[in-house]
């Protein structure tokens, strides 16, 4: 016989189920979170007899340097575009869409919008994974908003794959008496089993605790092709604290409500593996703890053996050969008299191989992560080339876009619950958009996140093309190629820069090209110095270079350039 979750007792056995995968990773979470953190309280240490008095306990933060490394990437990816996403119409593909981008950028950017994205990041890059859920929120200017759920706090099934095809899930949540009084009030939550909760009278005022929490989850599970969502609180009780009903975020069609068929969250994986069960997925405190581990070890070894080295240690010699038992002790004191013989020493420092050993973990660390600290970028000596660097700078580059790239598959599907919700209120007539209302009724839309194009693609761009300037420069190439380099870089004003580059573009070729000429006549090309006939015009010859290069825009340093390239100017 089929389970029926609306009813409680054949949804407890499988909320209870939920739980207990909620409590392991409570404590996967803790474990990940102390590694990172790596707070170590050295005196408790001492007191506990696991460090001598004169031994140290050097911490080696490598789990949180790597995560706040590799975040840089991922906040520059939903920060650094103008907008949030790009609409292409799958109906009329040729459909100018700029207007929608503005207005859904508009609607996704609102106050505080970046911490929970913030939140599923620094969790995804810790654990291994992290969940979002998007939300109805009539508070907000398009009737949604984004929250990050706590790796702990989200349970399912330990070998799921998709969250979709799980028949209930649970979402933990911690709110306090006085919160729990409202949604008596505003969310239909049952006032006796509330009442159970709180283990309160429900007469008096004892359960009333501002301090307190208590711990609740949110149920959602698929009954009749339907998504429902309820509340309980199997701990302490035997009801639902709300009864199931289906999930609704705030569609319409027409003046009926549009229930929900999929579950409003989203797993953002740090990295896929083929025996991908969203569990099996790790993280940097997965993969660095071992090598933290091993380098505090070392780091604390190095210095504990170093403090030691420099103090003195002294001994009293033992007069009878033959009496080798014998123990005493010789306390120094300033113009004390000291009736034996001593002999005083210091230990061997220890061997700098340590060092050389820390430092491979290090560079082999950064290198499981694509750092640019590769062999070349590590040997000791001079050999390294431009090829080299730009051979590891490309290979940490190209790593480092596949990362973003799926972070931004997690994040599409994010926006476009987002515009599902948004669309639906404004067919329905309960918001105004900024754009044409032809593109919420007439078009179905492919939706993929801005940074795709706007930062991943124009950033890889835009470091070929620095690379190329190199070599474009003395070339008549040079002021186109310049101009599509600012409108790249700099989306908002690179037009305007273009514009002052293309308006000059003519007459400083003219420029550049006399005065090639002029320097193929008076400058010897063997020898780079004015010929014998133009030297009596030195001084006019270096007015004209000093006219032209204000006019070009050019100072010192490129004419010293010019120099180099093949383009000496005229010098005594």
């Amino acid at each position: 016989m089929d389970k029926d979750f609306t009813k409680y007792e054949d949804a407890t056995t499988q909320i209870r189920e939920l739980l207990d995968v909620v409590g392991a990773l409570e404590s996967t979470a803790m474990e990940n979170r102390n590694s990172r953190k790596l707070d170590i309280n050295v005196d408790a240490e001492r007191e506990d007899g696991h460090l001598d008095e004169d031994e140290f306990l050097v911490p080696a933060h490598i789990i949180d340097t790597n995560i706040r490394r590799e975040q840089s990437k991922y906040v520059a990816y939903i920060t650094g575009s103008r907008r949030s996403a790009i609409f292409t119409s799958i109906t009329e593909p040729t459909t100018a869409t700029g207007e929608l981008e503005r207005d859904f950028t508009d609607k996704t950017r609102y106050s505080g919008w970046q911490v929970p994205l913030f939140k599923i990041i620094d969790g995804m890059q810790l654990h291994g994974y992290s969940v979002a859920e998007v939300q109805f929120d009539e508070d907000k200017s398009g009737h949604f908003a984004v929250e990050a759920v706590n790796y702990e706090d989200f349970g399912f099934p330990a070998d799921t794959r998709d969250i979709q095809a799980c028949e209930m899930v649970a979402h933990r949540h911690y709110f306090t008496a006085l919160q729990l009084r409202d949604m008596v009030d505003n969310d239909d939550f049952n006032e006796d089993i509330v009442d159970i909760l709180l283990g309160g009278n429900p007469d008096g005022d004892s359960y009333v605790s501002v301090e307190s929490l208590y711990e609740v989850e949110k149920i959602m599970f698929k009954h009749e092709n339907k998504v429902f969502v309820a509340w309980s609180c199997c701990a302490k009780c035997d009801d639902w604290l709300r009864e199931p009903r289906p999930l609704y975020l705030g569609r319409r069609d027409g003046e009926t409500l549009q229930d929900e068929v999929d579950y409003p969250y989203v797993i953002f994986p740090y990295m896929i593996l083929e025996d991908s069960a969203i569990q099996n997925a790790t993280g940097r405190a997965f993969a660095d703890r071992t090598v933290q581990e091993t380098i505090t070890s070392l780091m604390s070894s190095f210095v504990t053996a170093h403090r030691r080295a420099a103090n003195f240690y002294f001994a009293k010699e033992n007069e009878d050969p033959n009496n080798t038992n014998v123990q005493t002790s010789v306390k120094f004191q300033p113009g004390a008299l000291i009736d034996a013989n001593i002999k005083q020493f210091q230990l061997t420092p220890p061997d700098t191989s340590m060092i050389a050993a820390i430092q491979s973990l290090m560079s082999q660390n950064a290198q499981e992560q694509s750092q640019i600290n590769y062999a070349a970028m590590n040997r000791k000596d001079s050999r390294k080339t431009a090829t080299e660097i730009q051979a590891a700078s490309g290979e940490a580059q190209q790593l480092s876009s596949t990362q973003v790239s799926l972070f931004s598959i997690a994040l599409k599907d994010v926006y476009e619950w987002c515009w599902r919700i948004y669309q639906s209120r404004v067919v329905a007539g309960v918001l105004r958009p900024a754009a044409s209302l032809d593109l919420f009724l007439n078009h179905e839309f492919n939706i993929k996140p801005a940074g795709d194009v706007d930062v991943i693609e124009r950033q890889e761009k835009s470091q070929k093309m620095m690379m190329a300037w190199q070599v474009v420069a003395q070339t008549p190439l040079a002021p186109v190629f310049l101009q599509n380099m600012m409108r790249l870089m700099f989306p908002d004003e690179g037009e305007s820069y273009a514009k002052l580059l293309q308006v000059g573009g003519e007459k400083d070729q003219l420029l550049q090209q006399l005065m090639q000429i002029i320097n193929s006549l008076v400058v010897d090309q063997q020898t780079g110095q004015l010929t014998e006939e133009a030297k009596p015009f030195e001084q006019q010859l270096k007015m004209l270079q000093a006219q032209v290069a204000d006019i070009l825009g050019q100072d010192q340093q490129q004419n010293a350039k010019q120099q180099q390239q093949g383009t000496p100017a005229p010098t005594g």
